[in-house]
């Protein structure tokens, strides 16, 4: 088996010891004395050069160092730093060399890859064989075509049965880690080593995660308490890092709240027919769902919300709950004796009550509103992300949250609960002279301003900026909506043409973002490919939307970036003014803070798409005055040697 170098040495004899001896005991097996973490080869300090696989950059360095200096001595570090910085290298070749154990958490399956990739990388500098597995779920690792194709609940209870009555042809229960396995597990080696020995992948990740350097797993793994809890996922002894940190706050928030919807209550209701008990407690409910949807959405207090649904009931929860809970094992008997997946809608239904008894009612709220497909539904919103960013951080010996949009750390950081880490914006890799950055004073979006004439200016400016890129130009609107009518004034004015059926603005081909995930994997595909053409190319999309996260323009697909407007969001929803009374509370001004960060994360996301490594470059355009009032909110990888101020096109006596 892969095994990691040893880095751990007796103070007093000096013989080393693997990470994993040093678990087991903390003293010297040789002498008795007691174990110190020396950094391996090297020593603390700079010991992370020989894992470096490439020659640093000062602001890499100066990263790293902070690492040392707070995470690597088990505080916490909120780190601001572009894409293309090396993040990733940098942690992994810090905290190994101090030899920390690291639980990596990402959102994306793209993200895992990079992860190890980098990791592969430092073993091969390094000569070391330092250890890693990704996490995954049963949906991307399970061999058996019983389950792999259901939806991930039904999976998850039939591999449970199938685990139970030996019915699944693949091992699970691993007393020991099996030999000869690769240093790094990905997706593709857990299944490539599943197959080959009939293990099965996914137990055998959960096996590995107890002996392996890194863990790499995504955010619901390290949020959810259940489901850590279920894999064995500790975090005490290890360093924390969150990648991509700017969702914590919302995934925070997503993973401690909780829908009750129409769909959910007939399901139940049917599964207590199937085995012969009344429904009549869930068809109480569920005509208190429909009596209660006006159309627009509604809050409630928490209190509030309980005391509905117990007079639509007529019981208090938790006598719903202990008389319905003996039933969900009958469910899935019945089920399993039928041949169908054991999933339990009644679970469901006793999580969502349950959470409602057991939560801290004043961070709730709920709401009463329509789901997407326009059915009623009840949410049970947390307000309050810390409750589950913070006890994350408690447990861990060290906690990282970094990401290339965190501004205002202070702001970002108190949201989470983390009002005390260490905070630090680190400027950008890229030759700053390339990055130029122009805000545009003389224009705006605010709501009450957009008149078709302050349009017209803006189109003006667009055309501008439009007219110094060579290549490929992304536009970013604050909805779609705005975004049609402002081409329809720019195509009324002559900014926007139509030739051969296509539209062209400032000489450059436009393409809109699609409507669905299809339809803009298609767009987005022809403008790359014209981008980077002769003449390039411009992509209209929208903030928080399909291209403004996760999308990659790297080179020339991206050499001008456009912001028309600043993205704030609706102030009219009764959720968002719910979450500004929330931390209103909290303290003096936070919830209105709150809300203009907001608005600047989703700006400062959508300009990371011009960057996307350390040769990569781009030019930005900001046109709303409200970004020159709020400079210091804009990441400060994306303002180059400072933003040029402008008024209708031509420099005014202002530059930060």
């Amino acid at each position: 088996m892969c095994t990691a170098m040893p880095l751990i040495s007796c103070p007093r004899c000096g013989r080393e010891h693997t990470v994993e001896a040093y678990e087991e005991d903390r003293f010297c097996r040789a002498c008795g004395s007691l174990l110190r973490v020396t950094g391996g080869k090297g020593g603390g300090g700079e010991g992370w050069r020989r894992l470096f696989p490439y020659e640093p950059y000062p602001p890499q360095v100066e990263f790293i160092r902070d690492i040392q200096e707070t995470a690597g001595r088990g505080g916490v570090l909120v780190a601001e730093a572009c894409n293309g910085f090396g993040k990733t290298v940098s942690v992994l070749s810090c905290l190994l060399a101090m030899g920390k154990k690291v639980i990596y958490g990402t959102r994306t399956h793209e993200q895992v890859r990079q992860v190890l990739l980098e990791l592969e990388k430092i073993n091969e500098k390094s000569g070391e064989s330092h250890t890693a597995v990704n996490l995954a779920s049963r949906g991307h690792l399970c061999l058996n075509p019983e389950c792999r194709d259901l939806p991930r609940n039904e999976a998850q209870e039939l591999c449970n049965t199938l685990r139970k009555d030996d019915g699944c042809p693949y091992a699970s229960d691993l007393d020991r880690p099996p030999r000869g396995l690769p240093c790094i597990l990905s997706r593709e080696a857990l299944v490539g080593e599943g197959r080959r020995r009939e293990i099965c992948p996914y137990y055998l990740a959960r096996r590995m995660m107890k002996e392996s350097r890194v863990v790499v797993a995504p955010y619901p793994y390290i949020f959810n308490p259940m489901i850590r809890s279920t894999i064995g996922l500790d975090l005490e002894g290890r360093v924390l890092v969150l990648d991509e940190g700017h969702n914590v706050d919302q995934v925070g928030q997503e993973m401690l709240s909780d829908t009750l919807t129409e769909r959910g209550l007939s399901a139940a209701a049917e599964e207590l027919k199937l085995i012969g008990k009344s429904p009549r407690f869930l068809e109480r409910l569920g005509r208190h769902l429909l009596k209660s949807d006006e159309g627009r959405p509604r809050l409630v207090s928490a209190e509030t919300l309980q005391r509905d649904l117990e007079q639509a009931i007529g019981l208090e929860i938790d006598a719903f709950i202990d008389g319905h809970a003996p039933f969900v094992e009958a469910i899935r008997a019945k089920k399993t004796q039928s041949g169908n997946p054991p999933v339990s809608y009644l679970n469901g239904l006793l999580g969502f009550f349950d959470l409602l008894q057991t939560s801290v009612k004043e961070k709730y709220i709920g709401v009463y509103t329509r789901s997407y497909y326009g059915a009623p539904v009840i949410e049970y919103r947390c307000l309050d992300p810390s409750l589950a960013v913070a006890p994350l951080v408690e447990a861990a010996s060290g906690a990282i949250v970094m990401s290339g949009t965190l501004s205002p750390l202070d702001t970002f950081s108190e949201i989470i609960g983390l009002g005390d880490a260490a905070q630090r914006p680190y400027p950008s890799i890229q030759k700053s002279k390339k990055i130029g950055m122009v805000v545009e004073t003389g224009v705006t979006t605010s709501y009450r301003e957009r008149t078709e004439e302050m349009i017209a200016r803006i189109g003006d400016a667009v055309a501008q900026a439009v007219d110094e890129v060579d290549q490929g130009v992304l536009l970013f609107f604050t909805q779609r909506g705005f975004m049609n009518k402002c081409l329809d004034v720019w195509a009324s004015r002559g900014h926007l043409v139509g030739r051969g059926g296509r539209l062209y603005l400032g000489g450059k081909q436009l393409y809109r973002e699609g409507s669905d995930a299809r339809r803009n994997r298609d767009v987005v595909a022809r403008y790359k490919r014209m981008a980077v053409g002769v003449g390039g190319a411009v992509l209209c999309c929208v903030f928080r939307g399909r291209n403004s996260e996760g999308s990659n323009f790297p080179g020339d697909q991206a050499r001008g970036i456009v912001l028309v407007g600043v993205p704030y969001a609706n102030y009219g929803d009764p959720l968002v003014k719910a979450q500004i009374r929330y931390y209103n509370g909290l303290r003096r001004g936070l919830g209105n803070k709150w809300y203009t960060m907001d608005a600047f994360r989703a700006a400062n996301q959508s300009l990371g798409r011009g960057i996307r490594g350390s040769d990569d470059w781009c030019r930005y355009w900001l046109l709303d005055r409200r970004y020159a009032e709020n400079l210091g909110l804009v990441s400060r990888w994306a303002q180059g040697d400072g933003a040029e101020m402008r008024r209708g096109g031509e420099p005014v006596q202002q530059t930060f």
